[in-house]
């Protein structure tokens, strides 16, 4: 039997009653306050982005980009360069941007950024770095395993940053669109004090 007051039940009742609210509450606050992660894709450069012409001179390496990130894939598409059809191989190095020595504005969460370039460079022999693209290999695989093996009361968390240069020369591929040259990227992996989203 429940005895009801001002239209609330009243002993046993009304404690079971008060905790299915507090439950049905709690769990209708969670989702609608609830961020997921919602992954967004975008590209360097642009697929439809104009090529650089074949006599571009090689970038001054003063200014440049930065973006930071985990690793999150790491392909080498077997492509062809638009109008010869001559093979080249392309890496599509895809990097989701994290918080990274906050200046107070944070990067969105969830944005991949799809970074393609070639895996053999332009001109080899007057390049000051010949393993560039090898070089983001090898830190996507270092930043990956210190990633998975980072101890969880670490201060700091690994992220590997992928440096474009401004004026980068890029070329047209038939499959994988505009895609940089790999003389003119760099890859580096370091540590911050930001978790990954």
């Amino acid at each position: 039997m429940c005895d009801w007051a001002y239209g609330f039940p009243q002993g046993e009742n009304a404690m079971r009653s008060v905790a299915l609210f507090l439950l049905l509450t709690g769990l209708f606050t969670t989702q609608i306050f609830a961020q997921t992660k919602q992954v967004k894709h975008t590209r360097r450069p642009a697929a439809n982005a104009e090529a650089s012409q074949p006599s571009a001179s090689k970038p001054s390496g003063d200014f440049f980009s930065i973006l930071d990130g985990m690793p999150m894939l790491l392909e080498l598409h077997h492509d062809t360069e638009a109008g010869t059809n001559k093979p080249i191989d392309v890496y599509m190095f895809v990097i989701e941007m994290q918080v990274m020595n906050s200046d107070g504005n944070l990067e969105p969460i969830g944005l991949q950024i799809h970074n393609y370039y070639t895996a053999n460079l332009l001109d080899p022999w007057n390049d000051v770095n010949r393993h560039t693209a090898a070089d983001c290999s090898r830190w996507n695989k270092l930043i990956t395993q210190a990633m998975a093996s980072r101890d969880p009361n670490s201060k700091t968390w690994p992220y590997v940053q992928f440096i474009t240069a401004e004026g980068a020369r890029t070329l047209q591929t038939n499959e994988d669109g505009t895609v940089y040259y790999s003389d003119d990227i760099q890859c580096w992996g370091s540590m911050d004090r930001f978790p990954p989203f």
